[in-house]
């Protein structure tokens, strides 16, 4: 993965191309879609966008980020949401790297994040973030009073197995998990197979019932890296109809439960 290739990166500046050749203006984020405000009245928008290529700070440095497509995505809950192809190109003009890696459907694409002070970071289809705005977790609206900016961080600790709520995840790429939450924005599959794993909430797990990945983390190693769980770990204690009696408790999870392979 190119090393700009982040789920996050700030914005900076806009660098002007194509239709908008030798005017200025300012990129904004409408929702999840960019939209180029230009001095002179005109706002630029999905298409008229391609081309132009923003200069990202990221941890190695600046880099110039292009818009080279879109598409929409029709099936996300909450309504469509935008995507863009974009590449990390060099100074010169050369082409780069793609900067999202493919998410399940092979898409390489990402959208823009409202940070809800003016400003936006882009997000990939292929991340933890993205991922959780496409099932209907919007961090920037406010539904009829619902939570929806700690439904989001409680989807992307569920979604990376991030137990403790410390940014240490412990999932594995393509493992099947059934997501569901209180508010019925998603509503459970009830997959054979698959059975209760954790309820979450903005800083992490609530209770574990069983790990999703045994060779990555036990209901042991999850009490000493989150102590305030040691008493709310397997399945005795850790039930969806306790669960759901639970304020606290936003997101619901099912998975497998596997067990770690003897040395």
């Amino acid at each position: 993965m190119h090393p700009l290739s982040k789920t996050w990166l700030v914005l900076w500046l806009v660098l002007l191309c194509g239709s908008a050749s030798g005017l200025e203006g300012r990129l904004l984020a409408d929702g999840p879609e960019l939209a180029l405000h230009l001095t002179d009245g005109r706002v630029l928008r999905r298409e008229a966008l391609i081309g132009i290529a923003m200069v990202v700070g990221g941890p190695q440095g600046d880099s110039y980020v292009r818009i080279d497509g879109l598409e929409d995505d029709l099936n996300a809950v909450g309504g469509t949401v935008t995507l863009y192809r974009l590449s990390v190109s060099a100074p010169d003009g050369q082409d780069g790297a793609e900067f999202c890696q493919a998410d399940p459907r092979g898409r390489r694409a990402g959208f823009a994040m409202p940070d809800g002070a003016g400003g936006f970071a882009l997000t990939c289809t292929s991340g933890a973030q993205g991922k959780c705005v496409l099932m209907g977790y919007r961090p920037w609206q406010a539904r009829d009073g619902l939570p929806m900016a700690d439904l989001h961080r409680a989807c992307v600790h569920m979604l990376r197995a991030d137990y403790s709520g410390d940014d240490r995840p412990t999932t594995r790429n393509g493992t099947r998990v059934d997501i569901y939450d209180r508010f019925a924005i998603q509503v459970p599959d009830r997959v054979e197979g698959l059975a209760f794993e954790a309820a979450w909430g903005p800083e992490g797990a609530i209770c574990v019932a069983h790990p999703r990945i045994a060779e990555h983390i036990t209901l042991d190693d999850i009490a000493l890296r989150a102590p305030h769980l040691a008493r709310r770990l397997g399945p005795e204690v850790c039930t969806e109809a306790r669960m759901m009696a639970d304020p606290r408790a936003l997101l619901f999870n099912a998975s497998a439960v596997t067990v770690r392979a003897s040395p």
